[in-house]
């Protein structure tokens, strides 16, 4: 392998902090830089394979310190964001060939004759031999990567959010701890809830956390009114926990009872009800035409955006971060890391662009089914 060349990773959380234990593990030293001092967002439960997470980072979370998880189906597992975010970055701290550089807000980025230059928010500059952004589907690096197409396009419904804590609700969820979905269509909305473990990790009940994702249909007006959709039907925001009027929220709360049963209805009224808890998830779809150009590179939700009901998006994230890892750990003498990274894309569009028209014909299903109803 020639000479390990400066890798700046843009965006410090899951996808990012993936990507970095993918490199280290391998022998190759990042550096992350994250806009935020620690990331606190995130509220929805994740489907997991512990396997492919310990086979990409090289830190087994099955072992301690070990992920709070529940069995989901066959070879998966559910978790909370908050949770898999504390233990990727508890590894990162750890882990040696990682430089995590928080409070660090990236303004653009630029491909040179010989590398990148990236450009941060305060007026500072930092050259790199190779720049990948991980940093979601509002990615800066995207929009130099592929400037004609910078934004993800709103798949026609939003996602409303919560997760509440058991002990808050008058009576524990009867939901057994051994874990699962639980999937229901009402009147054209959809609902997943889920039972996960409590922030110790524990799954005693009255001490774990409820998760749902409600899915809505009928928000395109709100999203325009709130400037968080364009014109043009491109995703720019989200609506964020503290942001969600409470006129809406009392109009959630109406229909809770109405639409769901008394399994989930306390919980999902809780979380609607509060502020802190709820947030609503405008769900954004990407199809690259390209990951790389130059000595940049994409990987997660900045690669290619997908919509929860495919549950694959964690997952495509974690096969991004270990192929560009393992093709940057196998690049031969010599070589200018930019055409390992020609080779991660050509090992990689053809399986994501199939993943997202997937996700657009589920979206397209679902919307017009919700519409009609």
């Amino acid at each position: 392998m020639g000479s390990q060349p400066h890798i700046v990773i843009v965006g410090g959380s899951l996808a990012g902090l993936t990507l970095a234990l993918a490199c280290a593990s391998r022998g190759i030293p990042v550096h992350v830089v994250e806009r935020a001092a620690q990331r606190a967002d995130g509220g929805d439960s994740l489907s997991v394979s512990l396997a492919a997470i310990a086979a990409t980072t090289g830190h087994d979370p099955r072992v301690y310190p070990t992920l709070p998880v529940v069995p989901a189906y066959r070879d998966r597992h559910l978790t909370t964001w908050p949770a898999l975010y504390a233990w990727l970055r508890g590894r990162a701290l750890e882990t040696a060939g990682i430089i995590l550089d928080e409070g660090k807000m990236v303004a653009s980025v630029h491909n040179l004759a010989s590398g990148a230059e990236l450009l941060f928010s305060d007026g500072t500059k930092m050259l790199a031999d190779v720049v990948i952004g991980a940093d979601g589907y509002h990615s800066v690096v995207r929009r130099a990567i592929a400037p004609e197409a910078p934004y993800a396009r709103y798949a026609g419904y939003l996602v409303w959010r919560g997760l509440v804590e058991e002990q808050t609700l008058t009576r524990p969820v009867s939901w057994p701890s051994s874990g699962g979905l639980w999937i229901d269509f009402e009147e054209g909305y959809r609902l997943v809830a889920a039972v996960l473990p409590g922030r110790d990790g524990s799954l005693e009940i009255g001490r774990r956390q409820v998760t749902f994702a409600w899915f809505d249909a009928h928000r395109e007006d709100l999203l325009r009114a709130t400037s968080r959709l364009t014109r043009d039907g491109y995703l720019v925001g989200t609506l964020g926990r503290g942001s969600i009027d409470s006129d809406v929220r009392a109009e959630l709360l109406e229909m809770v009872p109405k639409l769901w049963p008394k399994t989930w209805a306390e919980a999902v009224a809780t979380g609607v009800q509060s502020t802190a808890s709820l947030s609503g998830a405008p769900i954004a779809e990407y199809l690259p035409d390209k990951l790389a150009v130059g000595s940049l590179a994409l990987v997660g939700d900045a690669a290619h955006v997908v919509s929860p009901m495919t549950g694959s998006g964690l997952a495509t994230g974690v096969d991004d971060a270990m192929m560009l890892a393992r093709i940057l750990a196998a690049r031969p003498a010599g070589e200018p890391a930019f055409k390992a990274l020609l080779r991660y894309q050509a090992a990689r569009l053809p399986y994501v662009r199939a993943l997202v028209q997937h996700s657009r014909r589920l979206s397209a299903e679902y919307a017009q089914f919700a519409l009609q109803d």
